[in-house]
């Protein structure tokens, strides 16, 4: 049979006929150990808002719209959990797209196993997630209930998957500072840490695992994980804070939802890379917020993709 251009440059002919899959995780941090960061308030409106804008793009919700709890406040153990059954459920049912939403604290981390490479230091992305049930404070330096982003997007490393296209939207920090006691609508993020020893095994005080503000001339460094077929988006650049509303939670995701609400459908669809250049194109409008000290907002999206063929959503009549 031939294959139309559309089709061989859309993925029309994987996403037509089979169900976009999507799944949303958050925390809020409230009432969790006595360590915990700073409550992140307005996520309840924020996972209101962000459901209504991806079933508007015909998106069915893991595991319903309606059970929240399963994928909220989760511990690391349970996160990783969930989000395999959520992988596993998009490899042995039909799948057309897949959709992955995180929205919590954030923080880069210096990594350990780097080679030497002069004047530049190679950071990774984390999310933060709550501390096990029967833990009452959260790990020294947040080592138990962080994961990488790289560990969550390998979940998708599926020969099943492979030409599936995958969305990833990241609401979370990415930066190295963390001022305490702030009064803010800006959910910032915390110091950046590189787990030592002594040598033995023991682990260094805490003041030993704080990185020291960079010494002159050194640069870092970020490689984002790489998954084909994939979108890998940002609510902040790399080095920044990012911000949320009291109210209404993440302000790019709110910014996204409008402009996808003022978009013009051309021939009934939304091209995903189209709708996130022109949310960068509000988002332009605005300043850096500088927050305290060194400590930054940007309000852009940070965007890399291995796509080979463009995203377009049929929205709801």
């Amino acid at each position: 049979m031939a294959v139309s251009a559309k089709e061989q440059s859309t993925y029309c002919n994987i996403m037509e006929g089979r169900p976009c899959r999507a799944a949303c995780f958050d925390w809020d941090f409230r009432n969790v150990a006595i360590t915990a960061p700073a409550e992140r308030e307005g996520i309840f409106n924020e996972r209101q808002r962000f459901v209504m804008m991806i079933k508007n793009l015909n998106f069915t919700i893991y595991p319903s719209e309606k059970e929240v709890k399963v994928t909220r406040n989760l511990p690391k153990r349970n996160f990783i959990k969930e989000l395999k059954k959520f992988k596993n459920l998009c490899v042995s049912e039909p799948c057309g797209c897949i959709l992955l939403s995180i929205s919590s604290h954030g923080v880069i981390v210096k990594m350990n196993d780097q080679i030497d490479s002069g004047d530049f230091e190679t950071y990774e992305d984390f999310i933060l997630t709550h501390p096990e049930p029967d833990e009452n404070e959260f790990s020294e330096n947040y080592v138990d209930e962080r994961v990488s982003v790289k560990e969550i997007i390998d979940v998708f490393t599926d020969k099943g998957l492979r030409n599936i296209p995958k969305i990833f939207l990241i609401q979370a920090c990415r930066n190295r500072f963390h001022a305490a006691n702030q009064d803010s609508d800006v959910d910032i993020g915390f110091d950046v840490c590189v787990v030592r020893d002594n040598g033995e095994g023991v682990p260094l005080p805490l003041n030993d695992l704080r990185v020291p503000p960079d010494p002159p001339g050194t640069n870092i460094a970020y490689s984002p994980p790489y998954l084909e077929n994939s979108v890998i988006v940002f609510s902040t650049p790399f080095g920044y804070s990012a911000g949320a509303m009291s109210n209404f939670g993440s302000h790019v995701w709110c910014v996204l939802e409008e402009t996808l609400k003022d978009m013009e459908p051309v021939n009934g669809s939304i091209n995903l890379l189209d709708w996130l250049k022109k949310t960068n194109g509000e988002l332009a409008k605005d300043e850096d917020f500088e927050i305290k000290d060194n400590l930054k907002y940007k309000p852009l999206l940070s965007i890399s993709h291995t796509l080979t063929k463009q995203i377009l959503f049929k929205l709801k009549p």
